[in-house]
């Protein structure tokens, strides 16, 4: 079991970190993510568990959001808060969360930048 599984399967809920990012969402609302500084991890939120789509988040460690990553959330797993651990390369990082749409283009949140 991962890191970020073990967590939530124990119900830990990561420490606050000073350079935390504020919640993003998408799809009025139904993805949130946030970067969580201390544990370099990216907690995703999928509130919309009726439907065949999943959230995920694309980062990169430049401005221009070149060389892009991505984690997501598995597809309708539960409402509650997954946890991805990343490798941080950089001081900081620049991502959005989106939501993936089977038919449809993909619904995103503007790109942010917090500190790592």
């Amino acid at each position: 079991m991962g890191v970020a599984a073990l967590g939530l399967a124990l119900g830990a809920i990561p420490g606050q970190a000073s350079a935390d990012s504020g919640v993003i969402s998408a799809s009025n609302g139904q993805c949130e993510a946030q970067w969580l500084s201390g544990n370099d991890w990216f907690g995703i939120r999928d509130v919309d568990n009726g439907d065949s789509d999943y959230c995920y988040v694309d980062y990169s460690f430049n401005s221009d959001h070149s060389n892009r990553s991505r984690v997501s959330r598995q597809q309708d797993v539960n409402t509650n808060w997954g946890y991805y651990g990343i490798t941080v390369t950089s001081s900081y990082i620049y991502f959005h969360v989106c939501k993936e749409r089977q038919d449809d283009p993909d619904i995103c949140s503007g790109w942010v930048t917090a500190t790592t």
